[in-house]
């Protein structure tokens, strides 16, 4: 038992619990309860942990940006120690802040509101008050917050909490007349002798595409929204969870998907009726270029809004000698999966640069953290990611290897932005990733949110509806707070779906 939590008055030797003690004991008992309590509790006072909050904002945005109100505290929690020993705690807090000038958390030019969030330590759910569109100076926030302390000798040390994990949406729908299948699948899978790591993969493959099928096919109806995001933890799955109000029905679900390519295709099929594909991508689809060259151009793509930009990544050891993409020559690069959006964008880039298939060793990962770990362990030389900024996964990665953003030369941006429909220029800012020390010249697709042009026009009004609704009732996530009216046509590369041309259209004509 740690010393601050032990009492050691004579009066607990008088019996083995404090009901037995001499009632003049009982009094001096309270009062060392409330030092032993107060001893007990793990870093700053309110004061400090106002501090150390404000000045974690104002490093993020370089001046004083958004002022800490006011601040509770609401209990810590002790974490493992630090690698040297020191012992951790985190502290939460409840927080009111405002805007001491405007900002627009959907310009995509701008910090990202994720940063905000990352800051205060909390979810994607925990700040409350964003919402798309510029916000004005004395705009408050409220914040569910924390921050991770560690001791310094009688002090403690702040550190940002790492950014809260959006909850990946699961589940598959199953008929009665599907028992017996499953049972007879279940026996497969649990009696089959030695079951190699090769063979359980492929079950695991064979699963997995399988639910998602049934899934989709499941969802044909009118009724409920069910998207066709990307892989499990990524950016396309943790908007979407975004996009969930605090006070509303929540009828959308996703499915997890290989990402962009393969949601095109799913969507051209009638697999899947909504789904959220690059914008270089989707015109690639329609056009039968690039990844879809082997289909043919697929002719039921229709686009319904733009959500939010994907810069191009280009992420390297700071340990090695890459002062370039060109420099990538021999180098082993993890591009995303055969099925994903990154893999279609990140071979051009490539190719701008001067490089072609075999000038490099073209790496596959299943997932984009599995390559930033590859990365981190040396095991490839570069992770290519077409993805929003910030990336988490990307902070994660630095944490334990020192990484560098690569910027894409300036002739090679123009080739691109020349001969690839969907690819705009735009900067990652500085102190997007507080490792990088200044902003990062790249493109970026828009990711795009398209439809079957099966859907009924009315299902696509509700779902605009839906995306660009306001008011308190409708607060949503941070990552959400990124769509904007403004730029919901922005990088749109393919024939819009006639729902989403009639909204834009009234909109328009209502605000003349």
């Amino acid at each position: 038992m740690p010393w601050c939590c032990r009492l050691t008055s004579p009066c607990l030797r008088w019996g083995s619990d404090v009901t037995t003690a001499p009632r003049c004991c009982l009094g001096w008992l309270l009062v060392a309860l409330a030092v032993t309590l107060a001893g007990c509790t793990r870093g700053p006072d309110p004061a400090g942990l106002q501090q150390d909050v404000q000045q974690q904002l104002d490093e993020l945005f370089g001046s004083r940006m958004l002022e800490v109100q006011s601040i509770k505290r609401q209990g810590s929690a002790p974490l493992a120690a630090k690698a040297d020993g020191r012992p951790q705690a985190v502290v939460y807090y409840n927080a009111v802040l405002a805007f001491t000038a405007p900002y627009d958390p959907s310009d995509w030019s701008g910090l990202s509101p994720e940063l905000i969030a990352n800051a205060l330590g909390a979810t994607d759910e925990g700040v409350i008050g964003l919402a798309g569109g510029r916000i004005g100076k004395g705009t408050e926030l409220r914040a569910y917050g924390s921050m991770i302390y560690a001791r310094d000798g009688k002090t403690w040390q702040a550190s940002l909490l790492p950014r809260g994990t959006a909850q990946v949406a699961t589940g598959a729908g199953s008929a009665v007349k599907a028992t017996e299948l499953i049972e007879r699948l279940a026996s497969i899978v649990n009696t089959t002798p030695g079951l190699h790591e090769a063979d359980d993969e492929i079950v695991a493959q064979e699963l997995g595409e399988a639910l998602r099928d049934i899934k989709l096919r499941l969802n044909r109806g009118d009724e409920g929204w069910l998207i066709a995001s990307g892989p499990a933890g990524g950016e396309y799955v943790r908007f979407v969870e975004s996009l969930r109000p605090r006070s509303e029905k929540w009828s959308v679900a996703q499915v997890n998907t290989d990402g962009s390519v393969t949601n095109a295709l799913m969507l051209d099929t009638g697999e899947a009726r909504f789904g959220l594909v690059q914008s270089d991508v989707a015109a690639a689809a329609v056009t039968g270029q690039g990844a879809s060259a082997a289909h043919g151009p697929l002719r039921h793509l229709r686009a319904v809004t733009a959500l939010f930009p994907e810069p191009v990544h280009v992420v390297v050891r700071a340990a090695d000698d890459f002062d370039s993409i060109a420099a990538l020559r021999g180098a082993r690069v993890a591009a995303g999966n055969r099925g994903s959006g990154t893999r279609h964008t990140a071979l051009q880039v490539l190719r701008a640069h001067g490089l072609n298939p075999g000038d490099y060793v073209l790496v596959d990962s299943d997932q984009p953290a599995e390559a930033l770990q590859l990365l981190a362990a040396g095991d490839v030389d570069a992770v290519i990611e077409v993805v929003s900024a910030p990336w988490a996964q990307l902070n994660t990665a630095a944490a334990q290897a020192p990484l560098q953003l690569l910027p894409l030369d300036s002739a090679a941006m123009s080739i691109l932005a020349e001969t690839v429909p969907g690819l705009v220029p735009l900067s990652i800012p500085e102190r997007t990733y507080a490792w990088q020390p200044g902003g990062v010249p790249t493109l970026a697709a828009t990711a795009l949110l398209v439809a079957s042009a099966a859907v009924p026009d009315a299902s696509i009004r509700r779902v605009l509806e839906f995306l660009y609704a306001s008011g308190p009732e409708l607060e949503r996530g941070v990552s959400a707070s990124r769509l904007s009216r403004e730029r919901a046509l922005v990088g749109v590369t393919i024939p819009l779906h006639d729902g989403a041309a009639a909204f834009f259209a009234a909109e328009k004509q209502s605000t003349q």
